[in-house]
């Protein structure tokens, strides 16, 4: 009884209070930048990444203190394949192919969003300071060296402690809920969720965080293990490490850590 309450808590806290915190947070980021408060991105970061550990904690104390799960249940284990799917060199291959292709699309988005960068700022003028800050999403991330270095922390814990919430738990509890449904099921019913988590990014936003969830919840099942699903993650939200514009310049084409 104690297990089931605690999960419901935790599934409830993530479907309702994370989209709405997330998106307060962004707001009082976005006032801080418009009142020119100093290290306000760096603030911000740092924030986040405390609460995605402190999450994190609660998450593995739920799942593996009160609900008696495995570690193997979160997804904290080795790579496996699954009965059905190809093994072998054949398997390898496959998801070598996932890889590779999610690293392309993350560095198509990046000399995407250089040449619209370039092309927004000749199409700019600069004297006004509201369009030089940019669209409110994008304004979030870091212009400066100090900036992108705690993006970077960001983009790391993202990577690991989203993976083990999201994917680890999220798609664990949809398993013991509906254990007869296809796999499909699940897995869209997962990613939707994670889009919604990422409600301050706009509907464009959610729905291409969904889309991605969706791509990491497939990795996951099919290798059994959060490894390669984390790695993705992290690399994928660094791509805006690469992106090297001035400070007045914002980055255009790229999103925060889903």
């Amino acid at each position: 009884m104690l297990a089931s309450l605690a999960i419901a808590v935790l599934a409830l806290y993530l479907l309702t209070a994370e989209p709405l915190l997330g998106r307060h947070a962004h707001r009082q980021l976005l006032a801080a930048l418009d009142a020119d408060a100093p290290g306000a991105r760096r603030r911000f970061y740092r924030q986040w990444t405390w609460q995605g550990w402190i999450l994190l904690l609660v998450t593995l104390f739920v799942t593996l203190g009160v609900a008696g799960w495995t570690p193997a249940q979160l997804g904290l284990r080795v790579p496996h394949w699954p009965t059905g799917l190809p093994s072998g060199a054949a398997g390898s291959s496959l998801i070598a192919g996932f890889a590779v292709g999610t690293a392309l699309a993350a560095v198509g988005g990046i000399v995407i969003g250089l040449a619209l960068a370039r092309r927004r700022k000749d199409a700019t003028p600069t004297h006004s300071p509201r369009v030089a800050g940019g669209d409110k999403l994008l304004r979030m991330l870091p212009r400066t060296r100090a900036e992108r270095w705690s993006f970077a922390a960001l983009a790391v814990t993202a990577g690991i402690t989203e993976e083990v919430i999201w994917r680890g738990f999220g798609l664990g509890l949809l398993f013991a809920l509906l254990p007869y449904a296809p796999i499909a099921v699940p897995i869209v019913l997962a990613a939707l969720a994670f889009g919604w988590a990422h409600l301050y990014q706009g509907w464009t936003g959610v729905l291409a965080t969904a889309a991605l969830g969706g791509l990491f919840a497939w990795l996951y099942w099919a290798t059994g293990s959060l490894l390669l699903p984390m790695l993705l993650h992290v690399l994928i939200d660094l791509r805006a490490m690469l992106v090297r514009v001035p400070a007045d310049v914002p980055f255009a084409g790229a999103h925060p850590p889903p």
